[in-house]
């Protein structure tokens, strides 16, 4: 469940990748404020990962580069969402990345010649192999399952 748990965190920044030049953190509102009202609650780290779940649907929500900083941010007292999300989210499948990658495009080229049946299979492959496919506008991602 941890591990479900941390990739929805890793899947919004990398949906939408933190800004670079995020501001300072303003410990005094929003989930700043809640995350750090946690902390000093005795440690509560289960209402501080609240709020960073809470923190992760508006980044998707909103799609916000500043929120999703914030989310990294936010990440590190807890010693997590500090890797990038793509090495995060293909841990464990750097040897067959090369294979993957091949499978994609054999995927994607099927599905250019409306070749929806082969499409399906090779999805189902990666799937068995422990790999989710993920296709949006810039194309198809892949991370481990």
């Amino acid at each position: 469940e941890a591990g479900a748990a941390l990739r929805r965190l890793y899947v919004a920044l990398d949906a939408v990748p933190p800004a670079p030049d995020a501001p300072e953190i303003d410990w005094t509102t929003g989930p700043a404020a809640r995350f750090k009202a946690a902390m000093d609650d005795d440690f509560n780290t289960p209402g501080a990962l609240a709020v960073l779940f809470d923190l992760a649907a508006t980044v998707n929500r909103t799609r916000s580069a500043a929120l999703s900083a914030l989310l990294r941010s936010l990440g590190a007292p807890l010693g997590i969402l500090q890797q990038p999300p793509r090495a995060f989210l293909q841990a464990g499948l750097d040897g067959e990345a090369a294979g993957i990658e091949a499978l994609v495009a054999q995927r994607a080229a099927a599905k250019r010649e409306r070749d929806f049946a082969l499409a399906d299979r090779i999805r189902q492959q990666l799937l068995e192999q422990g790999v989710r496919l993920e296709d949006g506008p810039g194309g198809t991602t892949w991370s481990r399952a």
